[in-house]
């Protein structure tokens, strides 16, 4: 298991044409994050490749671009930003990217989105907004359908299971009656994911203590309160606070005796006992460097474009802080773990692999390499090789986008971008079932 997680983790790391505001130049992207995490440079990762794909950027460029540097390219500008998980900075962020003459900003998280689609409804001609690592664009305002939103945004929106990972969650004590709730109370998708967690616990007929907080300092005085209250588990919504803030939530439940309960399955490596959710990010960043082609290609109307929603459940057990607490985790939840940390190292097992190379549009043929590859690398001598890390990234990367150019995945992601077109007759549906709803 450890040579398949040191695969996911090599993988991880590889982690008309529209009118300009330099007339004729080429257009430029401003690529715009909340903050650094894992899940997001997958997601990243992804859209380059897809570029690389479509021959947006060169090989050259694509190196860059993974490095995270900012390119003047033969067909493409990018730059990067980052807000470092503040609200102050994001609106900063934003304008800066505006200033530097960004054709189309391509942002990463909720709070980020929402600050872009408010500066650019103003302008005469606003700037287009293609979203990302999104989870709740319908309440925190950026559209009220899939369809039906402003005419010049468009993204992809990320959807946790939470009736699903509440039922594994339970699996590690079925006895767990009550739940303490801690949220972002500024970000759109913690209080809906808050939400979504009261009514299935009430349904369940289980308690649920709610704590809102507004930044990460918060956190462990919140813990610690729900821990004084008796609380028996703590259960997190995705927020980026509670996202970034999660080792010092897994400290101070640890500290008390408190299983955490995290809706990524990733969340593991951070402390949680349990992760359990969305995981399809670079999935998610091939379907929005799709919809980034397509438009550059001229190809794509945001106005006609659907908001794409996709879901997906993975698991994740940290099976040290199960035995630090005095749980025993029964074998079913292991038998259905993709990722486990024991005995301080994390590892993957064969199908928590095989989704993440499905998840990563990898052919049979690739998916055949890999696994040869796997079994005639020397990983403990790599790890200590950052050449050799490198080398490694790079012929995974090869294969990926070898792969990715197959008449096959080819047809099929022009069969995913038709599939997102707006008809007549999905607009009026929907509107009906807002009217309805209404």
């Amino acid at each position: 298991m450890h040579r398949l997680l040191a695969l996911w983790i090599l993988i991880i790391l590889l982690a008309a044409p529209i009118a300009t505001a330099q007339g004729n130049d080429k257009p430029t992207v401003a690529f715009l994050r909340y903050g650094i995490s894992l899940s997001d440079a997958s997601l990243e990762t992804a859209v380059i490749d897809t570029l690389l794909v479509y021959e947006w950027i060169t090989d050259e460029e694509h190196a860059l671009l993974n490095e995270r540097q900012d390119i003047a390219g033969e067909k493409l500008n990018l730059f990067w930003a980052d807000a470092s998980y503040d609200l102050t900075n994001v609106n900063i962020m934003v304008e800066n990217a505006l200033d530097r003459g960004a054709d189309l900003m391509l942002t990463l998280s909720t709070p980020v989105t929402q600050i872009a689609l408010n500066t650019t409804l103003d302008q005469d001609a606003p700037t287009p907004v293609l979203f990302s690592a999104v989870y709740s664009p319908y309440q925190a305002g950026l559209a009220d359908a899939p369809c039906i939103k402003p005419a010049h945004v468009t993204g992809a929106e990320s959807v946790p299971p939470y009736e699903e990972a509440f039922q594994i969650f339970r699996l590690l004590n079925p006895a767990l009656h009550r739940f303490g709730l801690i949220y972002s109370s500024n970000d759109a998708a913690g209080i809906f994911g808050a939400e979504r967690i009261a009514v299935i616990g009430e349904s369940l007929g289980l308690e649920i203590e709610s704590v809102a907080v507004t930044s990460v300092s918060d956190l462990r005085s919140a813990t610690q309160g729900l821990a004084n209250d008796g609380v028996e588990a703590i259960i997190l919504p995705f927020d980026y606070t509670a996202a970034v803030g999660l080792p010092i939530i897994a400290t101070v439940a640890t500290e008390n005796q408190i299983p955490v309960f995290h809706p990524h399955p990733g969340s593991i490596l951070a402390g949680a006992t349990v992760g359990a959710g969305f995981y399809n990010f670079y999935t998610q960043g091939i379907s929005t460097g799709l919809m980034l082609a397509a438009f550059l290609n001229g190809d794509l109307d945001f106005a006609a474009t659907a908001i794409d929603s996709l879901g997906g459940l993975s698991v994740g057990v940290n099976l040290d802080v199960a035995h630090a607490l005095g749980l025993d985790v029964p074998p079913e939840l292991i038998e259905m773990a993709e990722m486990v940390v024991e005995d301080g190292a994390p590892a993957m097992s064969p199908l928590g692999l095989l989704r993440l190379l499905d998840s990563m549009g990898a052919t049979d043929e690739v998916k055949q390499m890999a696994a040869a590859y796997l079994q005639n690398v020397d990983l403990s001598a790599m790890a200590a090789d950052p050449g050799a890390q490198q080398q490694a990234v790079a012929m995974i990367n090869q294969m990926l986008i070898a792969g990715r150019r197959s008449p096959e995945n080819l047809a099929a992601d022009r069969a995913y971008l038709d599939s997102l077109q707006c008809s007549d007759e999905m607009i009026a549906e929907q509107q009906a079932a807002l009217e309805a709803a209404e």
